[in-house]
């Protein structure tokens, strides 16, 4: 457990240094707390407020990354991306943060304690993105989500975890309320593929989801205008099915409870394909962490190539429905 105190030591210093390159434009919040780790400790769940109050208000677009504690790519990715747009003498950098075109809402890492535990599931044992108690059709055996133990891998759990209620908590706070916007969310996983997918709901069923048109748009424009070709974009559900998907649930809670505002929640899972280096380093295989995150000589240059998407993903914010008609 030493090694990953130590290295979420050093992402929580990251999102510190955040907090003080963007001066007044970065705000950091406590969510909640983590589940308790046997010995009873519980790991603050921190976000950061990025922009001005206003455009939080009228065009927030979320980032989510460290769901599960084994991928801490997509968390060295998010926090080299929030860099990349802060950092006023970057290439990258957005001025529209500053400007108050664009509000900016992040969760860097929503399970602290499986980063620490160096473990996939929460310090419970349970997967959170098995733990939206939602049913799917059919889905594996194991890997789409079990019931039976905690001692296995992909546990659902029997109720909400306190990691998925804070999720729940920043989504009702800052993008269900929200009339009349776009509102893209996207989650930053790996461990799955040897090419980058870019998915939307529903991972529980191979039907549509409502905004399927609204989606299918959204990725035309980021492959061919924006020229992101190196990604495959389509429902989870094209790829494969699970019980408990977290963003399933969010989404169809909005769909039920909120579409009344004029808005759509979009909701994205970016899955980071750290497979495609196996073949140069089978080594990979036989480390805890190894199919879950680049090669180390690769780390570096992996974590960039997302910078362009990112950002082209931030722009989203505040594009209104009849902009993609």
């Amino acid at each position: 457990m030493l090694r990953g105190l130590r290295r979420l030591n050093r992402y929580e210093k990251r999102i510190l240094d955040l907090v003080r390159l963007g001066g007044d434009l970065v705000r950091i919040k406590q969510l909640g707390f983590s589940s308790k780790t046997q010995e009873g400790f519980r790991f603050p769940i921190h976000m950061l407020e990025i922009g001005k109050e206003k455009a939080i208000k009228k065009n927030p677009v979320g980032m989510v990354a460290g769901v599960h504690g084994l991928e801490t790519v997509g968390i060295r990715i998010l926090l080299d991306f929030l860099e990349y747009i802060l950092y006023k003498k970057s290439p990258g950098y957005v001025s529209e943060i500053a400007n108050g075109k664009i509000g900016l809402v992040v969760i860097p890492i929503v399970n602290p304690g499986g980063v620490a535990l160096k473990s996939r599931s929460n310090p419970s044992g349970v997967d959170l993105m098995r733990n939206s108690g939602v049913e799917a059709e059919s889905a594996p055996i194991l890997f789409g989500g079990q019931n039976w133990t905690s001692k296995l891998p992909y546990y659902r759990g029997k109720t909400l975890e306190p990691e998925s209620r804070a999720v729940f908590r920043y989504i009702n706070q800052y993008f269900y309320h929200v009339k009349d916007s776009i509102l893209p969310v996207i989650d930053i996983h790996s461990g799955f593929g040897t090419i980058d997918h870019v998915w939307w709901p529903y991972a529980r069923t191979k039907k549509e989801c409502v905004d399927t048109a609204l989606f299918e748009k959204i990725a035309s424009y980021m492959v061919e205008l924006r020229r992101h070709k190196r990604y495959k974009f389509g429902p989870q559900s094209e790829t494969y099915t699970t019980h408990g998907d977290l963003w399933d649930r969010f989404y169809d809670h909005f769909q039920e409870k909120f579409s009344h505002t004029g808005s759509r929640f979009l909701p994205f899972t970016l899955e980071v394909g750290t497979w495609s280096d196996i073949k140069e380093n089978p080594s990979k295989l036989f480390r805890k962490r190894g199919i879950f995150n680049p090669a180390k000589e690769n780390k570096f240059e992996t974590i960039v190539t997302y910078r362009d998407f990112l950002r082209d993903f931030l722009f989203l914010s505040g594009t209104k429905l009849k902009d993609w008609k």
